[in-house]
């Protein structure tokens, strides 16, 4: 009973085992179809960009060519053939003679003698062209002109992005913060303070603005007194001109000013609305 137990054990266990192995196989199996796939989309990736190349090529060389024959075409259309040399003997040639009937039976008897003759053909006469060349330079007169216009075109347009309109001034935002209200106007780099400080008490009926405690805000987020300095304002409009953007300043009042650092009572006082 024990040698049996043990057979049906090792069976077992030999089952478990190919089992097993048949698993790996089969993941084996799957690994390498995988790599292959992948191994299979890199080459396409890598062939497709050198086929992009030759299909391009190929179409570069054909439309080429379709514009080399269009020219030859153009060429062969415009150039028109010299006229043949006219010789005594032609039969359609006529005769001058004082007789005009004589003239016209003689003619025709030679063109019925032309017709039954296979070996002689009439040559036929083109009228003759004396400004060959006349007619080449008409038909390139447009194309020359087109590239005249085009390169008159092109360097107006580099004038004009090169050479960019001077900006006319600085946009200027003036808040009065006690009356709750904006204005926005505009200023040249040579403004001085005493004619704007007139224009801000007329435009918000406050005659008591005054040019020492009006702020304007600094490059560095700091509301600053202009001290009714022209300099200062001429310096700030320069630098707002030059980085191409709007100046803030504001009509502050008395916590304004502290808030800003500034503790003057002189400059304290000057906070004072007064209706005009």
């Amino acid at each position: 009973m024990n040698y049996i137990a043990v057979d049906r054990a090792s069976e077992a266990a030999a089952n478990d085992l190919a089992e097993v192995r048949k698993l790996i196989e089969g993941m084996n199996a799957l690994v390498n179809s995988q790599m292959q796939q992948q191994q299979q989309q890199q080459l396409q990736h890598a062939e497709y960009p050198n086929l992009m190349q030759q299909q391009q090529q190929q179409d570069t060389a054909a439309l080429m060519a379709t514009i080399a024959s269009v020219a030859q075409q153009n060429n062969h259309n415009v150039q028109l053939p010299t006229p043949p040399a006219v010789s005594n003997n032609d039969p359609l040639t006529l005769p001058t003679t004082t007789n005009n009937h004589a003239n016209i039976n003689n003619n025709i008897n030679n063109n019925n003698n032309t017709l039954h003759t296979p070996e002689q053909s009439p040559q036929p006469t083109t009228p003759a062209i004396n400004n060959n060349d006349t007619t080449s330079t008409e038909v390139a007169s447009p194309a020359t002109n087109a590239e005249t216009n085009t390169s008159s075109l092109q360097q107006t347009e580099t004038q004009i992005y090169s050479n960019p309109a001077p900006q006319a001034g600085v946009i200027i935002e003036v808040t009065h913060l006690s009356y709750n209200r904006t204005l926005y106007f505009q200023l040249t780099q040579d403004a001085t303070i005493e004619p704007m400080i007139a224009w801000l008490r007329l435009s918000f009926t406050d005659s008591a603005i005054s040019g020492m405690v009006l702020q304007y805000k600094g490059f560095d987020g700091l509301w600053k007194c202009l001290l009714n300095r022209d300099d200062s304002l001429r310096r700030i409009l320069k630098q707002s001109m030059k980085g191409n953007t709007m100046l803030q300043m504001r009509v502050p009042r008395e916590q304004d000013l502290l808030t800003s650092g500034y503790t003057d009572r002189r400059l304290l006082a000057l906070t004072k609305s007064d209706s005009l």
